[in-house]
């Protein structure tokens, strides 16, 4: 497969639909990007994928086992120890 795109003001490229649908891709999707001369590769970062979706699982599944003892919030410690 072939596909042309522009680099944009920012520097954004936008990967073809065909591409991304083939590979799986999404707006969360992480890319590794590769230059060896003056090739470039882009590669989906599955490990990073594995990573973001650990994160979601477990997200604030250790809120109460981290706060200072005696607080609700970690906003209401820091408050309390800034004198706010």
């Amino acid at each position: 497969m072939k596909f042309r795109s522009k680099v944009g003001e920012r520097g954004q490229v936008v990967i073809p639909k065909a591409i991304r649908d083939n590979l799986g891709l999404n707006t969360d999707s992480a890319i590794v990007f590769e230059l060896k001369g003056t090739t470039l590769t882009l590669t989906p970062n599955r490990e990073m994928r594995r990573f973001d979706e650990a994160l979601r699982k477990y997200k604030g599944s250790l809120r109460k086992d981290l706060l200072a003892e005696g607080y609700s919030s970690v906003d209401d410690y820091i408050r309390e120890t800034r004198g706010r």
